[in-house]
């Protein structure tokens, strides 16, 4: 999954991939291997080259702060050429996150067709079992997640066509 974020007038990409148990996460042309030992609420315990991190998340509104290595950073979600498109009226096509959380299991794959109420995928959020369903029906034309990946609140998962 990429993600672009804005920090002071610059744009960077942040790209997490996952590799088996770990994570491989690239910004820029920086990339290491994170182990992710706990995920909580506002706390993101890991292991990055054989050492134990520790990082504090928070958010408000747009802003996403995370506190690591005695220091704070401050991100805010850079607007894409897919936020502008749901802004000028695809969002009906759209499905998004409705809380933070992490995909248990994705139940459709992409070309196959639903029909309204129908179960695509299910999350997992402070320990509740999240259905996101199909608002109408129609045919899955994009998966932008995977099994295990953690996701943001909005963030898109699911595009439906026609």
């Amino acid at each position: 999954m990429e993600y672009r974020y804005q920090v002071g007038d610059e744009i960077k990409v942040v790209r997490i991939e996952r590799n088996g148990d770990d994570y491989q996460i690239t910004v820029g042309e920086h990339a290491c291997t994170v182990q992710v030992d706990r995920l909580s609420p506002g706390e993101l315990r890991f292991t990055r080259d054989g050492q134990p991190r520790l990082a504090y998340l928070a958010s408000d509104g747009p802003r996403r702060y995370v506190a690591f290595d005695a220091t704070v950073y401050t991100f805010s979600q850079a607007e894409s050429a897919s936020h502008r498109r749901r802004a000028a009226g695809t969002a009906e096509n759209a499905l998004a996150a409705t809380m933070h959380g992490q995909v248990v299991k994705i139940l459709v794959s992409e070309g196959d067709r639903v029909t309204h109420g129908q179960p695509l995928m299910l999350l997992e959020a402070m320990k509740m079992e999240i259905r996101i369903t199909a608002p109408r029906d129609g045919r899955v034309a994009r998966i932008l997640c995977s099994e295990g990946q953690i996701v943001e609140r909005g963030q898109t998962l699911i595009e439906l066509a026609g």
